[in-house]
């Protein structure tokens, strides 16, 4: 029995001088790839994890919609091990106890109505073990509570998102398939001494709407158009109705936002601010709707949670194996 066991541990143990003679016919059992403020990315730990993405994929609230997931077993050693740096981050700022994770387990297996033994035949049966399901529920858990906590209230999508959306992916470039409701101020030059008069007019309009003031009262104020008194408010307008200039303009705008001035120093000068799209095949709209507002709120979540892992890897300690040493502190192997 010594005489099995002692390759075996010197292996692992990594004794220098006790096995130097032996390098050749050496092997690797484990190491240490990254380390995360308290935590360790194992090798193993990177193995695990490509041999369960079919269960991953299943339980792990932020791994299903991600570039390593469309990768799966193709996956670079050095994603995976960046994907479990995050991981251990997550894990660390939402710790789930071996309880709590026993307490999920015990809430899915009433909820398929199912016991433990048919659980564990369950996950036999797709070639997992029970302590790697147990591990994936508490992880899982983990970025479940940082949803819940930190990650959900920064998620709003609202109609004009989803209009925008629409609008821009789908039936922008169908013409004639929207109508625009427009506000406008415009200065007209021969109202003026000189264009430059005129341009200093609407300069100051598009400065005042920049700083905050609401667009109908500085159109009210500044414009010399025909809606000035209303705001500047044109109406929703069809597509084909609009001139060239103001379709240009609204290429590059969403709903809400204020286009830059444009018009001419021989007629006049304009701001248009877009209040609203109305597509003019509407039934489309109301059956994509909400398939676009939730792939808005998926990519949003994505975002979200890619500026919470930035703010905590730097102020984390992460040191990468093969990375230079930081002063004091060990280097992993």
């Amino acid at each position: 029995m010594k005489n099995l066991l002692f390759p075996v541990l010197v292996g692992f143990l990594g004794l220098g001088q006790l096995f130097a003679s032996q390098l050749s016919s050496a092997f690797v059992i484990d190491r240490v790839e990254a380390s995360v403020n308290s935590g360790l990315v194992l090798l193993s730990d990177v193995r695990g994890f490509r041999g369960s993405l079919s269960l991953r994929q299943q339980l792990d609230p932020l791994f299903a919609e991600t570039h390593l997931a469309s990768l799966g077993t193709s996956a670079k050693d050095t994603d995976i091990i960046e994907f479990l740096i995050d991981e251990r981050l997550v894990a660390q700022a939402f710790p789930v106890t071996d309880t709590e994770a026993e307490a999920q387990i015990n809430q899915i297996q009433s909820n398929n109505h199912i016991d433990r033994t048919q659980l564990k035949a369950a996950i036999t049966e797709q070639g997992f073990t029970f302590d790697e399901y147990f591990e994936l529920i508490r992880i899982s858990s983990s970025k479940r509570n940082l949803i819940d906590r930190d990650i959900r209230t920064k998620v709003t999508i609202s109609d004009d998102d989803v209009k925008n959306q629409y609008y821009n992916q789908y039936s922008k470039s169908q013409p004639g398939a929207n109508s625009y409701r427009i506000q406008m101020i415009t200065v007209t030059v021969k109202n003026f001494k000189s264009s430059a008069a005129a341009k200093e007019v609407i300069d100051r309009s598009f400065a005042a709407v920049q700083a905050g003031e609401a667009f109908d009262d500085v159109a009210k104020r500044m414009s010399d158009g025909p809606t000035a008194s209303s705001g500047g408010d044109l109406g929703m307008l069809p597509e084909d109705q609009l001139n060239t200039n103001i379709k240009e303009q609204l290429k590059n705008l969403k709903i809400g936002q204020v286009s830059p001035v444009f018009g001419s120093p021989q007629t006049s000068f304009n701001l248009i601010r877009l209040v609203d799209i109305k597509s003019n095949d509407d039934e489309r709209f109301q059956k994509m709707k909400e398939p676009i507002r939730n792939q808005l709120i998926a990519a949003e979540y994505q975002h979200q949670i890619g500026l919470w892992l930035e703010r905590h890897r730097q102020s984390s300690f992460i040191h990468r194996a093969g990375e230079a040493a930081v002063s004091g502190l060990p280097v992993a192997p």
